[in-house]
C-alpha cells in the first residue's frame, strides 16, 4: 500500500482548521499529521514532523504566514500552498509576498458553510506534494550547467534598450506555472522603461489571485504592466497579462485578443496558444520565454517560435522550483539559453540590443 500524502494545517483559528482538515481528509489518500496555530510552532512542526505539504495561514500571532514561508524554505524546504481571505480586500503585495518567499500555490480559504467538498483543496494538495521543492531562489544565484543543444548564458549589466525600431526584438512571450510569479516579478523589474518590445505573460494562478497578481508585478516594474484586453495595442514599454479563464493570443501584428475557453490541455489561459499566435505573426522577431512550473504547456509554442527563426529561453534546473516546463522543452531540443531565474530579464535586454548572450 502507498503511503498516504502526509499534510501539516497551520492557522490560528481552530474553526479554521477543522474546515481545512475535514476537506482535504475526505480523500482517503490524505493524512494530517499535526496542526498549528501561528508561523512559529508551523516552523517547529516541520522540522519535527517532515510532513510532505504545509497548508499556511497568512495573518497570525506570534509569527505571520509570510515569515514562516521563508524560514521553512530556507531551512526544511517543503512545498506550502498559502490559504487566505478574499485577496479583492488585502493589498496586493501582501499573499504575493508569500510566493515570493518560496510558497508554491494560493488559494482563497472556503466560507465556514461551505462543507468539504466546496473547493478543490484535496486535489491541491496531492498535486503539491509530488513537487521536490528548492531552498529560496535568492539563495541560489550559481552558474546553470550545461545542457546538450542550448547555451547555458551569463547575463550583461543592464544598460538603455536599443530603440524600437532597432531592436531585432518585436516581442516578449513568457510562459510560466507553478513558482513563476517571483521570477517574472524578478525579470520585470529588471527591465528598463525604454525596453523595445511589448511582454505577454501568460501565468497559471488560482483565478481570485489573478487581478492582484497584475498588481503586484507592477510595484517594481518600470514597464506600465496591467491585465490584457481584447483588442489591445501592442506598444514598446507595455507588459499585458493573460486573463484568468481566457486565452490571450496573437491574431495579427500590433494587436492581442482576449477570448473564453476552451482550455487546451487543461489549460486556460494556454502558454501553447500565446507562443504559437507570436510565431506565426512575429516570426524571427520574437523571443519565447518558458519559466518554471508543472506540466508541458507553453513547449509546443516554443516550438513553434524555434522553427519560426525566433529566439527561445528556458530557466535552468537549479534555479526552477519545478522543472517541469522549461524541463520538457530542453528535453525537446527547442531551447536556445538556458538561463538562471535571476537573469531573465537581463538576457531579455542583451537580445533586444541584437548580442548574443555569452556562455557562462
Amino acid at each position: 500500500m502507498s503511503r498516504k500524502c502526509q499534510v501539516l494545517v497551520v492557522d490560528d483559528s481552530p474553526l479554521c482548521r477543522q474546515l481545512i482538515i475535514d476537506a482535504i481528509t475526505a480523500d482517503p489518500d490524505i493524512e494530517v499529521v499535526g496542526e498549528a496555530a501561528n508561523g512559529q510552532e508551523a516552523i517547529a512542526r516541520v522540522a519535527e514532523l517532515k510532513p510532505q505539504v504545509v497548508t499556511m495561514d497568512v495573518d497570525m500571532p506570534v509569527l505571520d504566514g509570510l515569515s514562516a514561508c521563508e524560514q521553512i524554505m530556507s531551512e526544511n524546504p517543503t512545498p506550502i500552498l498559502v490559504l487566505t481571505a478574499d485577496p479583492r480586500n488585502q493589498a496586493p503585495e501582501l499573499t504575493h509576498r508569500a510566493l515570493a518567499a518560496g510558497a508554491l500555490a494560493l488559494q482563497v480559504k472556503p466560507a465556514l458553510d461551505a462543507g468539504p467538498d466546496a473547493w478543490n483543496l484535496a486535489r491541491e494538495v496531492k498535486l503539491l506534494s509530488t513537487v521536490k521543492v528548492i531552498r529560496h531562489l535568492r539563495s541560489l544565484k550559481k552558474p546553470a550547467t550545461g545542457v546538450p543543444g542550448a547555451t547555458s548564458s551569463s547575463a550583461p549589466s543592464l544598460e538603455p534598450a536599443a530603440s524600437a525600431g532597432a531592436s531585432p526584438i518585436g516581442l516578449v512571450v513568457i510562459a510560466s506555472s507553478t513558482g513563476g510569479p517571483q521570477v517574472v516579478h524578478k525579470l520585470l523589474s529588471d527591465l528598463p522603461a525604454d525596453f523595445p518590445a511589448p511582454v505577454l505573460v501568460v501565468q497559471h494562478i488560482n483565478a481570485a489571485f489573478a487581478e492582484s497578481l497584475v498588481g503586484w508585478l507592477g510595484t517594481s516594474a518600470k514597464l506600465k504592466v496591467r491585465g490584457a484586453k481584447d483588442g489591445d495595442l501592442l506598444t514598446p514599454g507595455t507588459v499585458l497579462i493573460a486573463p484568468s479563464g481566457s486565452h490571450l493570443t496573437v491574431p495579427s501584428r500590433g494587436r492581442v485578443s482576449v477570448t473564453p475557453g476552451p482550455a487546451r490541455d487543461g489549460h486556460l489561459p494556454s502558454a501553447t496558444s500565446l507562443l504559437e499566435s507570436a510565431a506565426k505573426v512575429y516570426g524571427k522577431r520574437v523571443v519565447g520565454v518558458i519559466l518554471t512550473g508543472m506540466g508541458t504547456d507553453g513547449v509546443d509554442g516554443l516550438a513553434a517560435i524555434r522553427a519560426a527563426g525566433g529566439k527561445t529561453i528556458a530557466q535552468s534546473q537549479e534555479s526552477s522550483v519545478v522543472f517541469g516546463m522549461p524541463g520538457a522543452a530542453i528535453a525537446r531540443g527547442v531551447v536556445d539559453h538556458v538561463v538562471h531565474g535571476d537573469d531573465v530579464g537581463k538576457v531579455l535586454l542583451q537580445l533586444s540590443r541584437g548580442v548574443e548572450p555569452t556562455r557562462a
